[in-house]
C-alpha cells in the first residue's frame, strides 16, 4: 500500500514535469518574438506560388529572415510580402529583392541582392502607403526569361522568311548555271 509520502513524491514529479515541457514550448515559441530584425514590405509584379509564410530571406546565400505575411496589396494588383530580416545600416536602401526557386523542389524563397545601375526601373510602383519600409523588388529569372522569349518570337515574327527563300533559290540556279558553263567545263 502507498504510503502518503510515496503519493506526495508522485505528484510533485508529475507537476515538476509539467511545468518543465510547458517551460520548454514557452521558450520555443517565444523564440521567434524574441527574433532581431525589423519589418519591411516588398511588393511583386509577378505570381509568388511556392513562396510560404516563414520561408528564408537571404541575402546572397546567407539567411538574416523570414516571410512575416503574404497577401494582395491594397491596389489589387501587387503581391504584398510583409519581411522580418536582420539588415545594419543603409543596407535596406541598397537592396533589391527577387523570387528564387531551391532546386526543383517548387519552394521558393525571397533573395536579396546588390541594386545594380537602372534595376530600380523595373521595380512596380506603389500607389498607395505602404505599411512599413519598402525594399524594391525585381522580375525573377524565370520571368525574366518568358517576357525576353516573348520578345524573341515577336522579332522572329518580322523576319521576311519568303524573300529569303526566294534568294536562296535564286542564289542556287546561278550557282548552277555557273557550274553548267563552258568555262567551268573547260577546267
Amino acid at each position: 500500500m502507498a504510503t502518503n509520502s510515496t503519493k506526495f513524491l508522485i505528484g510533485l514529479f508529475v507537476i515538476v514535469g509539467v511545468l518543465i515541457f510547458a517551460g520548454v514550448l514557452i521558450w520555443i515559441g517565444a523564440a521567434k518574438f524574441f527574433a532581431k530584425g525589423s519589418l519591411y514590405s516588398v511588393y511583386f509584379d509577378e505570381s509568388v506560388q511556392g513562396l510560404q509564410v516563414d520561408s528564408a530571406i537571404k541575402y546572397r546565400g546567407v539567411a538574416i529572415g523570414n516571410v512575416k505575411r503574404i497577401g494582395v496589396a491594397p491596389d489589387y494588383r501587387l503581391i504584398e510580402v510583409i519581411m522580418k530580416i536582420n539588415l545594419r545600416g543603409e543596407m535596406a536602401q541598397q537592396t533589391i529583392a527577387s523570387l528564387k526557386t531551391a532546386g526543383i523542389t517548387g519552394v521558393v524563397f525571397i533573395e536579396l541582392d546588390q541594386i545594380s545601375e537602372g534595376e530600380l526601373a523595373g521595380s512596380p510602383k506603389l500607389s498607395f502607403k505602404p505599411p512599413y519600409p519598402v525594399i524594391p523588388s525585381r522580375l525573377s529569372e524565370i520571368s525574366r526569361i518568358l517576357s525576353d522569349a516573348g520578345v524573341v518570337i515577336e522579332k522572329v515574327g518580322t523576319i521576311d522568311f519568303r524573300s529569303i527563300s526566294d534568294n536562296l533559290i535564286q542564289t542556287t540556279e546561278t550557282i548552277k548555271r555557273l557550274m553548267e558553263g563552258n568555262r567551268i567545263q573547260n577546267i
